[in-house]
């Protein structure tokens, strides 16, 4: 039966791994503009880090011997979690369609004020690549499903 036990907790934590890398990967695809993408990789991985350290906090001696209650969370994690990345895909299949109506704005230029090494003011203007422009923001960004 421990046997058993210790298979199961391996195999079901076996799961988060991959899920975790590809959650990873799927945020830095679906978030536009340098600043947004290190603060959102930075709050992920710190809300990473809480529930590692938190977790084990979970498992109490009042629990024991079956621990119901832990591995009742846990599995209420496996469902929710998936529950909530189908709503957020559906979020932004929405988002994207709103998007594909909007008129685009190629032609649009965009200047930025700089100043030169002699203290002058100059306009120069700017690919919109390189404005650090949000996925709000740039409305020609399209969320990768």
């Amino acid at each position: 039966m421990l046997i058993m036990c210790l298979y199961a907790h391996r195999s079901v934590a076996g799961v988060s791994v991959p899920g975790f890398v590809l959650s990873l990967s799927w945020l830095n695809s679906v978030t536009a503009g340098h600043t947004k993408r290190v603060a959102t990789n930075a709050i992920m991985l710190s809300a990473y880090c809480i529930g590692n350290a938190a977790g084990p906090f979970m498992w109490k001696a009042q629990y024991k011997p079956r621990n119901h209650i832990p591995w009742a969370v846990i599995g209420a994690c496996y469902v929710v979690c998936p529950i909530i990345l189908l709503v957020i895909r559906a979020v932004l299949v929405r988002e994207n369609r709103i998007r594909d109506t909007e008129p685009s704005d190629v032609e649009e230029e965009y200047v930025i004020e700089r100043i030169t090494e002699d203290g002058k003011r100059v306009e120069v203007k700017v690919d919109k690549e390189f404005l650090d422009l949000t996925d709000r923001q740039n409305r020609d960004f399209r969320y990768v499903l």
